[in-house]
């Protein structure tokens, strides 16, 4: 993959006499996700709060959610609480985003798909994997 900041970031000033510029998270994961568009790459960044004993128990109960609904290696990543889970397939990324903002109150998910965020990542990948054969 040839990127420059130009494809990635199209929106920054890029100017000859910018040497240095800003950037936030979402930038980042939204041109991550516009990058990796024709390999259907979904992101899901995982906000894992520091409560109490309820958050713990909330990562648990999805845990076990996600093995009962055969996504184990997912299960095993948010058990260890990794921030970033990054599919392949748009069918089990759909899949474990329902799951993960359904089954638990404590743990919160942003979708990243094609460059998109929020409602309109939300179609595009459901669109992707609800298509037929």
């Amino acid at each position: 993959m040839n990127a420059s900041l130009e494809t990635l970031f199209p929106d920054l000033n890029h100017t000859e006499d910018s040497i240095v510029t800003a950037l936030n998270h979402q930038d980042i994961v939204v041109a991550l996700s516009a990058a990796l568009k024709t390999q259907n790459v979904a992101v899901l960044h995982m906000l894992y709060p520091r409560t109490d004993a309820r958050t713990h128990s909330s990562l648990d109960a999805l845990v076990a959610k996600l093995h009962g609904s055969g996504l184990h290696k997912v299960a095993g990543l948010v058990a260890n609480e990794a921030h970033y889970l990054i599919f392949k397939e748009p069918v089990k990324a759909w899949k474990a985003f329902q799951e993960i903002r359904n089954d638990s109150l404590a743990i919160g998910v942003h979708l990243y798909y094609h460059g998109l965020v929020g409602e309109a990542a939300e179609l595009a990948l459901d669109a992707d994997a609800h298509r037929k054969a």
